[in-house]
């Protein structure tokens, strides 16, 4: 029964049982039934066989035989034989008695001459049939002088015990049948409940947990569906709740800035989120057993998972994966009884800190320089006046001019860091109006020319034709003008030029402030626009380093962008950009 259900297997026993004890009733009641019907039979039988022998009493000559023969036949129905004590056959009802064999030895005949009359059933010899015989004596003055025997065909009665035990048949096979629908009926996923649970159970194993709509039971199967039903509900609640918690967890680690590898014991990352897959440039594959070599790409990185198994301890170093990020700290844990083997590997990029604290330090460094100088002019200048310098009028105002001159330039330092710090808050709201192109740029020129003439510098302007008005703050973007040209002219040398210009470009005005200094080196291009920063001493006489700083927030506030280009020994080029009004756009 490998394969069967529970009911199915509880059914067929019964099925086995039920068609045993059909057949053994049908068999039963056939034998019962046969020997009824033959037992009447044979009584009817012997009834007739002694009423026609008393009808031939006292006929010694047993005259007119064949005559009373057929007359007894057709009263009785049966086949009638009249035979004398020697066997002689005297008398036939269905047949001439010439030529038929003597009868003395048959047994019906023999217990009549006895005087008894006992049934007997064989084949008819001459009629080729099934017979049942019965012979009683026929007596003349108390002596047996013959025998009347009648014969009955058991045609029909075989025809009416075959009727019968087909019908036995049919019965017992309908009883069966309808026992095994009852059976199907009971296996189906309707009728079954035991079928429903299990089929639940097997949904369940497959990840969908489902309930059991089997109402009002109040047997063992009930039972059985409700403890189903709470045990499911308990569990999808735990497993909603653990898919809400996987749900955080997994949020907050595909959206930290920074790496987080998870490396099993054999080597094989397990999990990688998108900053590290974006740090190493990789695309990670789960279902492709990725080794930790072929992730990273960085030998280090393997030897210090190598030691974190070994040791069982935190370990973290710090490596360059790229050329942009020179400073990642890896740090290694072991996950111990919680995932054993499994280490796992956090990358924080600390490019950007160190670059900050390089800022930090550069500003410092700066700001302490820049204050320093006035500072230290103002305490010698007042050391000076102490030591009696005060006393001569001409000495007196000259220190007091140069004093007035340093406060100027450490009020000039402040208000830098004060407007800088509120231009990168936000908190300088722009007042914007339409404003043409020569207004922006004539008179920061004009300012700017005095000092340009003074230093030995050529200094022109040179507009495009027809440019469209723009929609800025006036007075910031010719602040921007004035702190270039200032760069411009502090680093030009004596004979050389500075060019103005504006064009329009990509629905933009592109200016451009190009001079004939002594150019940037490279590797100082990308941080020129950085607080007080100053690319070598010689360009660090003076200034605070904070203009273009300051201009590259004023105009990126306008939603441009401000950039240099530089060549040593032939000067550098600023260029920035303010986009057209949107009624100036072109389709």
């Amino acid at each position: 029964m490998k394969g069967l259900s529970y009911v199915q297997k509880t059914a067929i026993p019964y099925l086995i049982l039920l068609a045993l004890s059909l057949a053994s009733i049908a068999a039963s009641t056939s034998v019962f039934f046969d020997r009824f019907v033959l037992a009447n039979l044979e009584k009817e039988l012997i009834a007739e066989a002694t009423l026609s022998s008393e009808s031939l009493a006292n006929n010694p000559f047993l005259s007119s035989v064949d005559l009373n023969a057929k007359h007894l036949a057709e009263i009785t129905g049966n086949r009638v034989t009249i035979i004398l004590a020697d066997g002689t056959v005297v008398g036939e009802s269905d047949r001439s008695t010439a030529g038929m064999e003597n009868h003395l030895q048959r047994p019906e005949v023999q217990a009549a001459l006895q005087d008894k009359i006992e049934p007997f059933i064989r084949l008819s010899l001459t009629m080729h049939q099934r017979y049942i015989y019965a012979a009683a004596p026929v007596y003349n003055n108390q002596s047996i002088i013959g025998v009347v025997r009648l014969a009955k065909s058991l045609e029909e009665y075989d025809a009416t015990i075959k009727r019968f035990r087909n019908v036995l048949l049919i019965t017992a096979g309908i009883s069966l049948l309808i026992a095994l629908g009852f059976m199907f009926l009971q296996t189906s996923k309707r009728f079954n409940p035991l079928r429903k649970i299990s089929e639940a159970i097997f949904t369940s194993s497959e990840g969908e947990l489902k309930t059991i709509a089997e109402k009002g039971r109040k047997d063992e199967i009930g039972v059985l569906i409700t403890s189903h039903n709470t045990q499911v509900e308990r569990i999808n609640l735990q497993i909603q709740n653990l898919r809400n918690e996987r749900t955080k967890l997994s949020a907050i680690l595909f959206n930290m800035t920074d790496g987080v590898i998870l490396v099993n014991a054999h080597g094989v990352v397990t999990m990688i989120n998108p900053s590290a897959q974006k740090l190493f440039q990789t695309s990670f594959q789960a279902d492709q057993n990725n080794t930790l070599i072929e992730v990273v790409r960085q030998h280090q990185i393997v030897e210090l998972w190598q030691l974190t198994l070994q040791t069982g301890r935190t370990q973290s170093i710090t490596i360059q994966t790229s050329m942009e990020k020179d400073n990642v700290q890896v740090i290694a844990s072991l996950l111990g009884p919680i995932l054993p083997g499994e280490v796992l590997l956090l990358f924080q990029d600390l490019t950007l800190l160190r670059k900050l604290e390089t800022v930090r330090k550069d500003f410092i460094s700066n700001i302490s320089h820049e204050l320093r100088t006035p500072l230290a002019s103002l305490k010698a200048l007042t050391e000076t006046l102490q030591n009696g310098a005060i006393n001569d009028p001409k000495v007196s105002n000259r220190f007091l001019t140069q004093m007035d001159e340093e406060i100027d330039n450490l009020t000039q330092i402040v208000t830098e860091i004060l407007e800088l710090s509120k231009i990168e808050s936000g908190k300088v709201p722009l007042e914007k109006k339409l404003c043409t192109i020569s207004d922006i740029v004539t008179r920061p020129v004009e300012r700017m020319r005095l000092q340009a003439e003074r230093a030995g510098i050529t200094l022109e302007s040179s507009l495009a034709d027809d440019l469209p008005q723009i929609d800025v703050d006036k007075v910031r973007i010719q602040q921007v003008f004035v702190n270039l040209i200032h760069n411009a002219i502090k680093f030009t040398s004596p004979g050389g030029s500075i060019k103005v210009s504006a064009i329009l470009k990509d629905q933009a005005i592109h200016f451009s402030i190009a001079d004939t200094g002594v150019g940037i080196p490279p590797a100082d291009l990308k941080r020129i626009f950085e607080r007080f920063y100053k690319t070598d001493p010689s360009r660090s006489s003076s200034g605070t380093g904070l203009g273009l700083s300051i201009s590259k927030h004023i105009v990126e506030a306008h939603g441009g962008k401000l950039w240099v280009e530089s060549t040593l020994g032939l000067g550098s080029t600023f260029t920035f950009s303010l986009p057209l009004p949107v009624s100036q756009l072109k389709n």
